[in-house]
C-alpha cells in the first residue's frame, strides 16, 4: 500500500527520502515526547499552586493575623483594638 516516496504504510517517512526519513521520524518522536512532558509539568504545577498568603493565614490565629495587618498598615490601631476586643470578648 505504501509507495517508495512520501509516507510509508505506518505513517513514517518512506524509503524514498533516504537518510532524511529516519531523521525526520526521530525529530518528530522527540518533539512529541517533549510536548507530553511539558504538558504534564505544566498541569502538575497548575494543580499544586495555591495562594501563599491564604495558607499562612489558615495556620495562624485571628489575633496574630490582626497584629500583622496592623504592622503592615492595613488597619488602624482603633480597628485592631476593636478586633481584639471582639475576639477576646
Amino acid at each position: 500500500m505504501g509507495g517508495c516516496w512520501g509516507w510509508g504504510s505506518w505513517g513514517h517517512w518512506g524509503s524514498g527520502w533516504g537518510l532524511i526519513g529516519p531523521i525526520l521520524n526521530l525529530v518528530f518522536a522527540v518533539g512529541l515526547v517533549a510536548l507530553v512532558v511539558i504538558g504534564i509539568v505544566w498541569a502538575v504545577r497548575t494543580l499544586r499552586r495555591r495562594p501563599v498568603g491564604a495558607a499562612l493565614d489558615a495556620e495562624m490565629d485571628p489575633l496574630e493575623i490582626a497584629r500583622r495587618r496592623l504592622a503592615r498598615g492595613e488597619i488602624t490601631l482603633e480597628e485592631f483594638e476593636a478586633i481584639r476586643e471582639h475576639l477576646e470578648g
